[in-house]
């Protein structure tokens, strides 16, 4: 398992070296338009591709003999839709929302035919009967890996931000699959760490690549598909084990959507600056570090640890007690609570002028 963690890590470091001087061109670089840009040059958005690159060549060589006849194949397989569909937007930018949403659509669907990567209760029997209607699961499937693809897309606004997040939820993951035996969950996991360690050193802290759309559905598409199997490989794992892994993002996904929806009467798709990690770039990073706010590289950097905390905040428990669904519902909603909280208080600027005042004395 190291073996291929290693070389996935290696193999991806290389690729995003290389695709950093290969896809120089303006077509393959971010730009500075739109509110979500916070970056100081154009840079690629292609270190997705790479990560995918790295996952299908460690999964061959360590697999090589059963590659086609096991779940990584159709995983890997299943991902196609969502990642092209989100690599092209990296490219030409006029890849939709809608279409963006059609193509995670197509990509569950044919997990679920490979895969069987059904949801079948949440381990609350009020609520387990909706699911014995096989109508009612598979949308409620459909729904929830497309919102983890996205999800791990909305958090992709600064160096490292996004990339640690995930191997936070795959280290999460990787453990529960370890203390259980599943090996090729465990294996996969391993996998997924490597390849986005070696896009880590490239992006934080100097951002010299991004992540792009296909990486990041393509990492929260995995995310869902491996969750899913670990609880129906898996009996002794409950349903909110993994909800309370990814909660950060997928929370983010929720209130941004009602945010935009309810609060502001905008479209869901539109794009903002008021996501939680951009507050914190814009008003408490300034006056915890006492930073020029034209230093958008420090800034930047700077933002990302913070939210790795938090980050962390729903992974450590969900390790400790991946067993007991209501403990976990509890840190669920716990960890909603808490983000409310904070995100109120730092949209009112209230966080900001606690910390200006605590640094007068």
């Amino acid at each position: 398992m190291i073996k291929s963690l290693l070389f996935a890590f290696s193999l991806s470091f290389f690729l995003n070296f290389i695709f950093i001087y290969l896809f120089n061109h303006k077509k393959f670089r971010d730009t500075f338009e739109g509110p979500q840009k916070f970056h100081v040059f154009p840079t690629p958005r292609v270190g997705g591709l790479a990560i995918v690159l790295s996952v299908i060549i460690s999964a061959i060589f360590f697999y090589y003999f059963v590659f086609y006849k096991t779940e990584i194949f159709y995983i890997l397989l299943s991902a196609i839709p969502i990642t092209v569909a989100g690599l092209v937007e990296d490219i030409v930018k006029k890849v939709t929302v809608k279409i963006r949403l059609f193509a995670a659509f197509i990509s569950v669907i044919i997990g679920i035919l490979l895969l069987n990567i059904v949801i079948t209760g949440i381990d609350i029997q009020i609520f387990d009967n909706l699911f014995q209607i096989k109508v009612f699961a598979y949308i409620f499937t459909i729904i929830a890996v497309s919102g983890v693809a996205n999800s791990i897309n909305i958090i992709d606004g600064y160096n490292g931000l996004s990339s640690v997040v995930s191997i936070l939820i795959f280290l999460a993951l990787g453990y529960v699959s370890f203390e259980l035996n599943d090996v090729f969950v465990l294996g996969m996991c391993f996998i997924m760490m490597g390849a986005i360690g070696g896009f880590f050193i490239w992006n934080y802290p100097f951002g010299k690549i991004f992540l792009g759309d296909g990486g990041a559905y393509f990492i929260g598409f995995i995310i869902a598909v491996l969750s899913i199997l670990l609880v129906n490989r898996n009996n002794a794992v409950s349903p909110w084990f993994p909800l309370l892994v990814v909660i950060y993002p997928v929370f983010e996904t929720i209130f941004s959507i009602y945010r935009r929806k309810i609060f502001k009467k905008t479209k869901i798709g539109h794009p903002d600056s008021f996501h939680l990690h951009q507050l914190m770039y814009k008003r408490v990073i300034p006056f915890i570090f006492e930073i020029d706010r034209n230093d958008k590289l420090l800034r930047n950097s700077a933002t990302s640890p913070f939210l790795w905390l938090i980050c962390s905040l729903a992974i450590i428990p969900a390790i400790l007690f991946w067993q007991h669904t209501y403990v976990l519902v509890f840190f669920v909603f716990l960890f909603c609570i808490f983000y409310i909280m904070l995100y109120r208080n730092i949209a009112k600027f209230k966080i900001g002028r606690i910390l200006k005042y605590l640094k007068t004395y």
